[in-house]
């Protein structure tokens, strides 16, 4: 009788910490820092965006991109849903870092617009060459926009370089703890 119950208290012992480190696991796997093109995003006027693993030059410096923007002589916009249904907070950063290719030399810069749930937070033109960066607060934003515009759009005479996005990370509420280094 001693041995069945000793037995039972293992197996249920076992179970249990199985089952911990299951929920833990998803737990840390909730809070890491995603790209915001894995979120659900969908395509708003003529250019096109595409996510994009490849490598550019903007200010003579390397980067690995995360998605691009084409505007060609218009404009393009991506919008984003960030939050998920029955969710009130669950992201509180939006970090992103853009540019336009050093071989660009002769377009057209782009003005990039960021928007959260619908109201503009941020504007700002880049041109080849030259690298932006900006933080901004999601803490209960449901949605987010990137509209790139061809700064050469009223003449429509020439088409605008893509602009680079090597950095478009949501950080989860609340982040999660820095690497031990």
């Amino acid at each position: 009788m001693q041995k069945t119950k000793l037995i039972h208290q293992v197996i249920v012992g076992s179970m249990f910490s199985f089952a911990l480190a299951t929920l833990g696991t998803q737990m840390v796997q909730a809070r890491r820092i995603i790209s915001l093109p894995e979120t659900r995003c969908v395509s708003s006027g003529p250019g096109r965006w595409r996510p994009d693993k490849s490598e550019v030059a903007i200010g003579r410096a390397v980067y690995k991109n995360v998605l691009h923007m084409g505007p060609g002589n218009t404009y393009v916009a991506m919008t984003c849903k960030i939050m998920p249904d029955g969710y009130e907070t669950y992201f509180q950063t939006l970090n992103l870092e853009y540019g336009m290719q050093d071989n660009d030399r002769g377009s057209p810069g782009n003005t990039i617009n960021i928007y959260l749930d619908g109201q503009r937070k941020d504007s700002r033109t880049v041109t080849p060459g030259q690298k932006e960066s900006v933080s901004l607060d999601v803490t209960n934003v449901k949605n987010v926009a990137i509209e790139t515009i061809c700064s050469d759009q009223p003449n429509r005479g020439q088409y605008c370089g893509r602009v680079y996005f090597f950095k478009a990370a949501l950080v989860p509420y609340p982040p999660p703890p820095e690497p031990k280094k």
